[in-house]
């Protein structure tokens, strides 16, 4: 039993050796920073973003590819939200690019 309170008093002073320095130091009063914007997104962004997530999910509804309509969801759904967001990227690089 001596083994145990031995290896249990070595815890004990690693403990506080460690943990008393943080106890006794004061609290740093935390920084007041302004609130951080969400990645910049625009009000524009932000409904294309919805459109890209409800456009899919409304023709899913309708298509309903489960039953084995896979392509046309594809071509209907999956398509046109692919092409516009390939036309922003590539829209958005040459503005980049001019500037």
């Amino acid at each position: 039993m001596s083994g145990l309170m031995e290896i249990l008093l070595i815890v004990l002073i690693a403990l506080c050796i460690f943990m008393l320095p943080r106890l006794l130091t004061g609290k740093p009063e935390k920084e007041i920073r302004p609130p951080v914007r969400f990645f910049g997104l625009s009000g524009w962004m932000r409904l294309a973003l919805m459109v890209s997530f409800l456009w899919p999910a409304i023709l899913a509804l309708y298509l309903k590819p489960w039953n084995t309509h896979w392509p046309p969801f594809f071509y209907a759904a999956v398509g046109p939200v692919a092409l516009s967001w390939g036309v922003f990227w590539v829209v958005s690089g040459f503005r980049k690019k001019e500037k």
